[in-house]
């Protein structure tokens, strides 16, 4: 069967998250799991879990059994074979195992850390979600006294506290030990690595990170001193001035550059000396989403709406994340003013599936089909059925996954996936069904494959407990965790619905109750459902004050809410959060929330 252009690229798509799952020893957001264990000796023995296989699967496991004899046997020539034999997931398993063996030396096993990644590098997200492997990569590497591969490996695993302390003693050229520095952030290093050197280029860059900005500002004359008309140099120096609140300078540097970043710092120094009109003028001229943004609030902040409307209606044209919120307010406030014309045309630049068609009391208009044909089993899913009686589910989950990279068609991606969420796999499999969906997929089963009832039991019953609508809890999952119960944010926040720590012993002193595991899913569900019922109690039942403050915290929005800017006006709460992240949460929470009622009934 010939796939579809489209198809094809979106199944190139799911190729570049297959292996996360799979090959993703740690996630990035997961540095505690394991990088898949060694079976015990007793898994070996067995095949991963003491269960005997039926005879019919004799055939479709016999790779395993090859692999599982190789284990049990230490016959490391065997697990080479099945490493190099082709580029499937029991070649990843086999390379992968022989790598991380302490048997073999290291410049063994460094070549098969180099068999294992090649296997990865099908998949472009692995090399920058999954900084862990390359950590452990590097590591093998330098002990083997391959200096290139270790510097290539522990770049890939920047920011890792380890790998930036390990280029720091392997790089033996300053400026380049200084600009890995500065790529991190880690200005004050950057600065400390240069010593009695000069590098003006670096030296700015990092005094101003630092907002040393006198000291920033001889180094960006050094700078134009070596090279007369950078635009780099001159740009920061521009930025300096502005910071040193050293307007007419800055101003005068911007002026002679070209760009939305010069038309952005004129703007900034316009407003600063109180020429909001000509302020907004730049902003306009710099075209760039944010900016726009903040000349709408200098407008709105003087009362002068009628001015602010042909801007929001600019920032709607754009395709930005502020598009929709710019839409919405320019038809706000052209209602409020009696402009019908600017309100219908602020209305024809709203997307029909956005957010604020549902606040403007519109309904969701979902239109599925239920044209996906059943197709025939792959073989791939007789092999995993024929694992999970061998009781190994991490082999059939990984061999379900990696089967989706090439996936024939729609209907067979669907099945892969509807497979790997009855093994309990919804992360990886939701998200590859939600490219299809993103891909312009109407087909009823794809859109349920990325809205799943994940873990469907625990959330039932943590929903009759704490009196939420399932269809909420699971929103609110898909977006913090994507069901991923080990997930971790940069925040610490936890599980699949991504509580932090403080918040989650809190939960538990009111239910009176020792803080459970937060990455056990019933502990999590619970927790996290108990807390929706908490701030849904706190907001007298307001669905969308309660999920912004999921996101943001109840302090933050309810003082918002109450203050007399905003007066309990939703239309106003929504331009006032100041937070993007905020206000993108609560609109794709909403939409969620609205698609799973209409995939599964209210």
């Amino acid at each position: 069967m010939t796939t579809p252009r489209p198809l094809r690229a979106l199944l190139l798509l799911l190729a570049a998250t297959a292996l996360v799952l799979l090959a993703a020893p740690l996630l990035l957001r997961d540095r505690s799991e394991a990088l898949l264990p060694l079976p015990t000796e007793g898994e070996v023995a067995s095949g991963g879990g003491g269960a005997t296989a039926a005879p019919e699967d004799e055939v479709l496991l016999a790779g395993y059994e090859r692999y599982w004899t190789a284990l049990a046997q230490g016959d490391h020539g065997a697990l080479e074979e099945l490493a190099f034999a082709d580029d499937s997931y029991l070649a990843y398993r086999a390379a992968f195992t022989l790598a991380r063996s302490m048997e073999l030396e290291p410049a063994q096993r460094l070549r098969f850390y180099g068999r294992t990644d090649e296997l990865r590098l099908s998949e472009p997200l692995a090399r920058t979600e999954n900084r862990s492997f390359y950590l452990e990569y590097a590591t093998v590497a330098e002990a083997a006294g391959d200096q290139a591969t270790a510097l290539r490996a522990y770049r890939e695993a920047l920011p890792e506290p380890m790998a930036a302390g390990a280029l720091a003693r392997l790089v033996e050229d300053p400026y380049e030990l200084a600009n890995i520095y500065r790529q991190e952030g880690r200005n004050r290093e950057a600065l400390a690595a240069l010593e009695d050197l000069s590098a003006p280029s670096i030296e700015a860059g990092a005094y101003r990170a630092l907002g040393e900005y006198v000291q920033a500002k001889e180094a960006y004359g050094r700078w134009l001193e070596q090279n007369p008309g950078s635009v780099d140099a001159l740009s920061g120096l521009a930025w300096t001035h502005f910071y040193l609140e050293e307007y007419e300078e800055a101003d005068e540097l911007f002026a002679g550059l070209q760009g939305s970043n010069a038309a952005y710092g004129r703007g900034l120094i316009a407003g600063r000396l109180g020429d909001i009109p000509g302020a907004v003028e730049f902003m306009r001229e710099s075209g760039e989403p944010y900016h726009l943004w903040i000349a709408t609030g200098w407008l709105e902040a003087r009362d002068e709406y009628a001015e602010a409307i042909p801007v929001y209606l600019q920032l709607a044209r754009t395709r930005s994340a502020y598009a929709d919120d710019g839409a919405y307010r320019a038809y706000v406030l052209a209602t409020r003013l009696g402009d019908q014309q600017a309100a219908d045309e602020a209305l024809s630049l709203l997307p029909g599936d956005s957010f604020f068609r549902l606040v403007l009391g519109e309904e969701r208009q979902l239109e599925f089909s239920d044209d996906l044909p059943a197709v025939d089993r792959l073989p791939v899913q007789d092999l995993a059925d024929a694992l999970v009686r061998r009781n190994d589910l991490d082999a059939a989950r990984g061999e379900l996954s990696f089967a989706l990279r090439t996936a024939p068609d729609e209907a067979h991606a669907v099945s892969l996936a509807g497979h790997l969420q009855r093994l309990g796999e919804f992360r990886y499999s939701g998200r590859a069904a939600q490219l299809l969906v993103n891909g312009g997929s109407t087909e009823r089963e794809t859109w349920k494959a990325a809205y799943p009832r994940a873990f469907a039991e625990v959330v039932e019953t943590a929903a009759r407990q704490f009196d939420v609508e399932e269809h909420l809890v699971w929103a609110v999952m898909k977006q913090e965790s994507a069901f991923y119960p080990r997930a971790v944010s940069t925040s610490n926040a936890r599980g699949l619905m991504q509580v932090v720590p403080s918040t989650w012993d809190w939960l538990a002193e009111l239910l009176d109750e020792e803080p459970g595991e937060p990455f056990d899913p019933v502990t999590n569900i619970r927790y996290g459902t108990y807390y929706l019922r908490w701030l849904l109690n706190y907001f007298d039942g307001d669905e969308e004050l309660a999920i912004a403050s999921y996101n943001r915290g109840q302090g933050y929005i309810g003082r918002l809410f109450a203050t007399d800017y905003v007066a309990g006006d939703k239309d106003e709460l929504y331009r006032e959060i100041d937070a993007l992240e905020t206000r993108e949460y609560l609109q794709n929470v909403i939409l969620h929330l609205h698609t799973y009622r209409a995939l599964y009934g209210s």
